[in-house]
C-alpha cells in the first residue's frame, strides 16, 4: 500500500537518538550510531519524531510500505516492558556501604563484651 511514512537521511543524522526516544511505537532504533526505521508496520505516520530531530534528517515520504499494525506495536511494547522489568529484577539492590570484616576476624578469639562505664556526674 502507498502511504505516508518517515524517511531518515543518514548523512544528516548526528546519532543523538532523540527521534528514537520520541517514537512511541518503537519504529526507530539506533544502529551503528545512526537512526534507522526498523519496521514500516510500526510507523504510524504521525511524525512524533520529526520535531525532535535537531538536524532535520527526518522527513515524510509517500511510498510503498506495510500498513501500520497497532497489535504488533502493542505486543512489542509489552515484550520490551517485560524484558526491562526482568533486567531490573536481576540488578543488585543498591545499599549503603557494607562493612566487611577482615579475614583474620573470623579466627580471632571472642572476648566477652565489657559493660559501659558509669557516667561521672
Amino acid at each position: 500500500m502507498i502511504r505516508k511514512i518517515i524517511q531518515i537521511d543518514t548523512d544528516k543524522c548526528n546519532g543523538c537518538g532523540a527521534c528514537a526516544n520520541a517514537c512511541h511505537e518503537g519504529a526507530i532504533a539506533m544502529v551503528n550510531g545512526k537512526a534507522k526505521l526498523m519496521r514500516d508496520d510500526y510507523c504510524d505516520g504521525f511524525g512524533d519524531c520529526l520535531p525532535h530531530c535537531p538536524t532535520g534528517a527526518i522527513t515524510f515520504v509517500e511510498r510503498e510500505a506495510a500498513a501500520y499494525d497497532e497489535k504488533a506495536v502493542e505486543e512489542n511494547k509489552r515484550q520490551k516492558a517485560a524484558a526491562a522489568q526482568k533486567a531490573a529484577g536481576r540488578l543488585p539492590r543498591q545499599r549503603g556501604p557494607q562493612r566487611v570484616p577482615p579475614a583474620c576476624a573470623a579466627n580471632a578469639p571472642r572476648l566477652p563484651r565489657q559493660p559501659d562505664a558509669p557516667d561521672a556526674a
